[in-house]
């Protein structure tokens, strides 16, 4: 009894509505014709029967005196049984005798006419109840489809979209929506859900997007205070020297020389202000390229950098030479800023490793350097930017890992036993 519900439930909408429709139109006409049949025999019953009629017999005796006389008679019924037909007996005294005889014979009509008031009446029902029962039946039959197609396939698939949208319009994105039908209704809901998750998904990429932005800017912002304080400190030592006359001009170049590194380092704030603008504004443009020429391209040109700085640069390739859809400009750029980083730490080496899994570019970056502080990999301090030795701020590695997101990947900071890794991923 299980099996057969289930795969009556498991039916399609509109098959199931058809075997809904045709199950009670078939059990409404069965019923009907019972109910139809039941009230015709019971109408025929009521009424007279066809072959019935009465025989009249009116005998005028010898006296004058007339004798009436009516029987029932049905067709083919032998009429030697009928005493007042039979021959007179000779015997019989002639006042007793009858001098003539007359007949008459009336049909019974088969009408309502004819019948008793309560047959009548249940004559009348009878005809009602052959009109009214199959029109009863059919609006029965098909309140009970509705009733039966809301409940088995619409109640609980848009109760639970119902109060999915409620969730969405309250911006909640947690929750899930699980209806294993097979139906219509069970694909939208799992049309939903993945929406759903899409936009949980989406909305979480944004908003960490969003939060790695306001903590760079932060950080910028904090960053700034320095050089700042230190351009405002020359500034006043400057105005009391001046008023005193205690500068001298070994003194006054020191101070320039100072004042004039604070200038770089807030050209280098504001520069790394203007390339995140920028990194948000970026749109990727894919585009079929060959993975392996792709790669060899790359390889070459960021060779030419490392030779510059005297470092060796080692690729490992294992592309296939197949179409990819990705955007090599971004590629590019994201490369260049993890290489150039690995440039001012590297010893002697920089290792670089191509690959192509399920779907993603994935390029691995190590140097033999002294690897990232530890505060830069853990937690929210890994979107920090942070400046080196040399002034030089971390704003390559943070646009990089923006714009892998842009393309649908992601960026990947550690630490190895010989250096630092970055791995970059891109969907293609």
């Amino acid at each position: 009894m299980g099996t057969v519900k289930n795969k009556w439930l498991n039916l399609s909408l509109r098959r199931f509505l058809m075997a809904t429709v045709f199950t009670s139109f078939g059990i409404v006409v069965i019923v009907s014709a019972l109910i139809i049949a039941g009230c015709a025999s019971f109408r025929h019953w009521l009424l007279p029967d066809y072959d019935m009629a009465y025989l009249t017999i009116e005998k005028t005796m010898s006296d004058g005196s007339a004798i009436n006389s009516t029987v029932l008679l049905e067709y083919g019924q032998d009429m030697s049984s009928i005493p007042s037909i039979v021959a007179e007996d000779d015997d019989a005294p002639e006042q007793m005798t009858s001098v003539g005889e007359r007949y008459s014979l009336q049909k019974i009509e088969r009408s309502m006419d004819s019948l008793t008031p309560k047959r009548k009446l249940a004559y009348k029902v009878c005809g009602f109840t052959m009109f009214a029962a199959p029109t009863i039946l059919a609006f029965t039959a098909i309140f009970f489809c509705s009733i039966v197609f809301y409940r088995c396939k619409l109640k609980e698939p848009l109760a639970l979209m119902a109060e999915a949208t409620g969730q969405i319009a309250a911006r909640n994105l947690d929750f899930a929506i699980k209806y294993d039908s097979p139906d219509e209704m069970g694909d939208l809901c799992r049309s939903f859900e993945n929406m759903r998750a899409a936009l949980y998904e989406n909305n979480k990429d944004m908003w960490n997007m969003l939060e790695e932005r306001r903590l760079m800017q932060a950080s910028v912002a904090h960053d700034l205070r320095n050089p700042i304080a230190i351009i405002q400190g020359y500034t006043e030592y400057m105005q009391k020297g001046l008023d005193s006359g205690g500068l001298d001009s070994e003194k006054t170049a020191r101070i320039v020389k100072n004042l004039g590194v604070a200038a770089k380092r807030l050209e280098q704030y504001t520069e790394s202000v203007r390339l995140l603008n920028q990194s948000e504004e970026i749109q990727t443009e894919r585009k079929a390229v060959s993975a392996l020429k792709l790669a060899e391209s790359i390889s070459d040109d960021l060779s030419l950098m490392a030779e510059n700085c005297e470092i060796r640069l080692q690729v490992t390739n294992h592309l296939p030479d197949e179409e990819i859809m990705v955007d090599s400009a971004l590629l590019y750029r994201v490369l260049e800023n993890i290489v150039n980083n690995s440039l001012r730490y590297a010893n002697r080496v920089i290792c670089i490793h191509f690959t192509l899994e399920e779907g993603f570019l994935s390029v691995e970056v190590k140097d033999d350097g002294a690897g990232f502080p530890p505060d830069i990999l853990t937690g929210k301090s890994k979107n920090l930017l942070v400046a080196g030795e040399d002034g030089h701020m971390g704003i390559g590695l943070s646009i990089s890992r923006l714009l892998c997101q842009k393309h649908g990947g992601s960026l990947e900071m550690s630490n190895t036993a010989g250096g630092a890794r970055v791995k970059i991923s891109l969907s293609v």
